[in-house]
This record gives structure tokens, sequence and C-alpha cells, in this order.
């Protein structure tokens, strides 16, 4: 999961925003391939896949924002912690498991500034619901546009990308492949713009780990991406485009679980007000650490 660059609406320009997790979190982050990708390496098994089971997680966030425009602050910094659970269930069907991601919270460090009308509360109990697919990608229904979700902004994941992305047919050490994928997300999902992805993806399966105490497989992600986009704030239209890169390791445990990893994502973009006649060019690094509370 490679982090999704900041994209937000209009209204936090001048304040702070959030990237969600993990693309390392929907918009910018990678979503699956048509099909299953090919693995090059040798062939061994047994393979591993995710499997069923509830898992509570952190994922802290460390987003840095340069931009470029008088009345703007020139830097943002923004730390923040969320806590989610994700339950995935055993009756698979053709699209896969069923899975909810619950929210429990999310807090703010110290030093960090959201605009006023963020409520951190709202977060508590928001649940998205969906399948997970073999290869790893959530595939939900529609997303949440509830007063509560929309205040967030971009402080919630794209859990379409929270798990690793892994072969249909599973995964075992010193397996790589290969992806290319595009996403598209509507405007009431992605902060206030439809935001369209395309990225091409490098993936490889190393060896067993330690990872807090459980045997691992770590998995290594380098994505490369495009982004465009377009949305209204206050009736004033703007467009967006931009890319970036990303890296990442993430960690399988042999009875399926996923055990979180760290990744870190660079990205350059421009917003564009044509009404205004402004244009704001922005740079955004984001790390993310994913650690599980619970087993």
């Amino acid at each position: 999961m490679i982090p999704r660059p900041l994209l937000c609406s209009i209204v936090l320009l001048a304040t702070a925003c959030g990237a969600g997790t993990p693309a390392p979190g929907g918009g910018p982050a990678p979503a699956a391939a048509p099909g299953a990708p090919a693995p090059t390496g040798p062939s061994r098994t047994p393979t591993y896949q995710l499997a069923p089971g509830t898992t509570r997680y952190l994922v802290r966030q460390d987003v840095h924002i340069q931009q470029e425009f008088a009345g703007l602050p020139p830097t943002v910094d923004l730390k923040y912690a969320l806590y989610l659970t994700a339950a995935i269930g055993s009756v698979r069907d053709s699209t896969g498991l069923p899975t909810t991601f619950t929210v429990d919270s999310v807090t703010v460090d110290s030093g960090s500034q959201l605009p006023p009308q963020i409520n951190l509360g709202a977060a508590r109990g928001i649940q998205v619901s969906g399948r997970l697919a073999p290869t790893g990608e959530f595939i939900s229904g529609p997303c949440d546009t509830s007063a509560a979700a929309a205040n967030l902004g971009n402080l919630l994941p794209r859990f379409r990308s929270f798990f690793p992305r892994l072969p249909a047919g599973g995964v075992a050490p010193q397996m790589s492949w290969t992806d290319s994928t595009t996403a598209s997300d509507p405007a009431n999902c992605s902060g206030g713009a439809a935001i369209t992805t395309r990225s091409a993806n490098r993936r490889a399966a190393t060896t067993w780990e330690d990872r807090d105490g459980t045997r691992a497989l770590r998995l290594d992600v380098t994505a490369t991406y495009q982004f465009n986009g377009s949305g209204e704030q206050n009736g004033a239209p703007f467009t967006l485009d931009g890319s970036g890169v990303g890296t990442g390791m993430q960690y399988l445990a042999a009875d399926g679980r996923y055990l979180g990893g760290e990744l870190r994502d660079s990205s350059t973009l421009t917003i564009d007000l044509p009404v205004q006649g402004i244009s704001i060019p922005r740079r955004q690094t984001a790390h993310t650490i994913i650690t599980v509370l619970q087993r």
C-alpha cells in the first residue's frame, strides 16, 4: 500500500489536510490490476494469502507540505494517529471474503493544525464494508457520504489499498511481479475532487523476518503514479494534476494476518482555480507506519 498524495478540497488549502493510508492510502493508492499479476520469480509451495480474522491497527501518518502562494503558509506539518479494526469473514463468494473496517478514533499530535470544521470525534464508529479479493484489493460498496465522514476530509485512508497486493494464487518467498493500474474516485469519496490515478508498481516477496515476535514474509513495493482531477468548492471550480513515487515494506504472517509495515511517499501537484486565475504548486512527503495493536 503506497500512501496517496494529499488531495484536499480547496477549503483546506489555507490550513492543513490529511493523507490517508494506506496508498502506503484510494485516490492515488494503487488499485488491483485486471487479472492476476504474473510472477517472474521461481515458483514455490506453499503459497500464502490473506486469511479470515479480526485485527486492530494503529496507522501513524506524518505529512509535510510545501506550497508556493502568497497568503498561504509556506509549510504545513500534520501528524496524526488513526486506530481502526479490520474484520475479515470466512465465507467466500465469487468476489472474495466479507470484510469490514471500523474506525475506532483519530488523534492529532499537538502542533498540527486542522481546519475548525473537522470534528475528530465524528470518526468514531465509521464503518466501511465490502469484499477482500484474493489479490488483497478491498472492494467496497458506495463510499460513506455522511456528514461525519465528509467532515473528516482526507484523514481517513483509502481502504481499497490498505492490505498488501498479492498474486491471486498466493505469494511465496523470492517471488516478484509487476502491475499497472488505474483507479477512479468520485468527488464525494476523495475530499471534494473526482480523481483518476494511473500507477506502475513493482512488487517482490523477499524472505521471512521477525515482526514483533511473529514470523512474517516481507513484501517490498515501489510505485510511480500520475493523477488528475477536478471539483468545486463554494461554487468555484478547480482542477489538480500531479505525480509521485512511493516505496514501502509490508509483512504477511504465515497464518494470513497482515502485520503492518512502513511506507514513504513523495509527490508534486498543482491546483488551478481558473475563475480566480490562481495556480498553487505544492510538494508533499508522507511517512506512514502501520502496526498491530492486538492479535
